[in-house]
């Protein structure tokens, strides 16, 4: 992973991906600001979809598990599970420039597809599929699970985006073994499983040469807290890999100040002891 400053990232949405050309690259730090517009000649629609900025920087910690060298060719991310059912959101297609890369790089055998469904309307989307599973493995629980998606799909048309159909690009992963449930008294309360979904750290390697972490890795996510160079703390969920009781990785929800509830949750990894945010997925109530 390159660590390059990067004061504003702009992603475009609104036209079919394209695929496997277009901007492809490894994994990046998160961009001191993010904003996600949308821009289509079909409906003539554009707007901002969200915009992530002002990450907390936290004061630094013992080095660990990750270096520049051993993470360079991976993707490492979270996955939203709910029960058995994994789920992943692109919201800023940095996992697609990813799977360009890794589908280039290894010439991975896939088509395009163009279809459409009907939520309210008729929704266009676009899939590329895979002809071979693309692997990755979930961190959870004191094992890693393997599991793997062979379609990624995005609905592209804005004023879709903004209506009914999912705002971002998305994987079905297959189901695992693992299972993660809200308490009884969590999943009475909508609100609360919105605000606050699970999550499970994952990694995806460009191939299986590249995965230069050790195969005997195992955690357990747990609830936790940082503190930020202003002295705030920040709680969330974090998760030690490799044993040394020193934090691998921490994510946390923040809750959007909006009148429909409004989530981002921020994955940050312990990088040679400093706090590096390099992933994010962002939910709005429609």
């Amino acid at each position: 992973m390159e660590i390059l400053k990067i004061l504003t990232l702009i992603v475009q949405m609104g036209t079919p991906i394209q695929f496997p050309s277009g901007e492809e690259s490894l994994q990046k730090p998160l961009a001191d600001e993010i904003r996600v517009i949308c821009t289509d000649s079909a409906s003539v629609q554009s707007g901002t979809i969200h915009v992530l900025k002002n990450h907390p920087k936290f004061e630094k910690t013992k080095p660990s598990l990750f270096t520049k060298e051993n993470i360079q060719n991976l993707y490492i991310f979270l996955t939203h599970i709910d029960s058995t059912q994994l789920y992943i959101e692109d919201c800023d297609y940095s996992m697609l420039k990813f799977l360009r890369y890794k589908t280039n790089k290894q010439s991975l055998k896939h088509t395009v597809v163009d279809s459409a469904t009907y939520f309210v309307n008729e929704e266009l989307m676009r899939l590329v599929r895979w002809q071979r599973p693309v692997g990755f493995k979930i961190y959870e629980n004191g094992t890693v699970f393997e599991t793997s998606f062979d379609v990624y799909s995005e609905y592209w048309e804005c004023s879709e985006k903004f209506d009914y159909s999912p705002k971002y690009p998305y994987v079905n992963p297959k189901r695992t073994a693992l299972r993660k449930n809200y308490s009884d008294e969590q999943s009475e309360d909508l609100k609360y499983i919105l605000s606050n979904p699970i999550m499970v750290l994952s990694i995806m390697p460009l191939d299986d040469n590249s995965y230069d972490l050790p195969y005997n890795l195992e955690g357990t996510s747990f609830e936790t807290e940082l503190e930020t160079k202003g002295g705030k703390n920040i709680k969330g969920m974090g998760i030690d890999l490799d044993g040394d009781k020193t934090l691998d990785a921490f994510w946390y929800n923040q809750e959007i100040e909006s009148k429909a509830i409004e989530t981002a949750t921020r994955l940050y990894i312990n990088l040679q002891g400093k706090w590096i945010p390099i992933w994010y997925t962002y939910f709005r109530e429609m």
